[in-house]
């Protein structure tokens, strides 16, 4: 089994707004060094040089690829995947991963159909390079999945693993040039309702309610709570 890891190599997708990291990512960073072998990041954008020297800094990280171009504006997993299929075939990576959010859950299904293999969603752990497990009906079981793909490309639950340090590392910056735009899709927009919670697939603590708050109005005395718990 060590043997098999020390031949492991992950391409974790980062997850930004151009400016910052989303801390989804450095979960998934976590989770992509329980797979042994070496661990770099692919940062796409319009303009993210200041995120790939954060990513640069972040403990586990061996080297960050940095590929910007305008056709990056919204993140689309139309034009995202073919870059990451060029940057996996030049590195040969063993290991595809994003954080399960709805960044990831768009682009890595997308990834995984144009390598041929089948994606594993929502990992929680990871027993070996080839076996995770994840939960299944609405979290009431832990199921246990074998993946043989010579290419494994999964998203992470960020809860599940433990914030990567952001300091400390000395990750290599290299350049990548962008393959040629797709256009099966356009940017428009974005219109984000803004708030103070966490996002709830990165929320440590989770508040919710049901039947017994017996009206709308007193669901109030939930987001008082979540607010003084700092939950989604």
């Amino acid at each position: 089994a060590s043997l098999l890891r020390r031949f492991q190599s992950t391409l974790v997708i980062a997850e930004h707004n151009n400016e910052t990291l989303t801390p989804i990512t450095l979960n998934t960073i976590t989770a992509a060094k329980h797979l042994g072998g070496e661990v770099s990041c692919l940062v796409a954008g319009t303009s993210c040089d200041k995120v790939a020297q954060e990513l640069s800094k972040v403990q586990g990280v061996a080297k960050v690829l940095v590929a910007q171009h305008d056709v990056y504006k919204g993140f689309l997993a139309e034009e995202l995947t073919p870059l990451i299929l060029e940057t996996q075939k030049k590195f040969n990576y063993t290991h595809i991963c994003a954080g399960a959010s709805a960044f990831g859950k768009n682009l890595i299904p997308r990834v995984a159909g144009k390598l041929g293999v089948a994606p594993v969603s929502d990992i929680i752990e990871i027993k070996s390079p080839a076996c995770f497990v994840r939960t299944m009906y609405a979290g009431n079981i832990l199921c246990t999945v074998q993946c043989d793909e010579v290419i494994k490309v999964f998203t992470v639950r960020g809860t599940s693993f433990e914030a990567a340090p952001t300091s400390g590392g000395s990750a290599s910056l290299e350049k990548l040039t962008p393959p040629p735009p797709v256009g099966l899709s356009e940017w428009i927009e974005q219109e984000l309702t803004k708030s103070d919670r966490p996002e709830l697939t990165s929320a440590k603590v989770v508040v919710s309610g049901g039947r017994g708050l017996k009206s709308g109005e007193n669901f109030k005395l939930l987001y008082d709570l979540a607010d003084q718990l700092h939950a989604a």
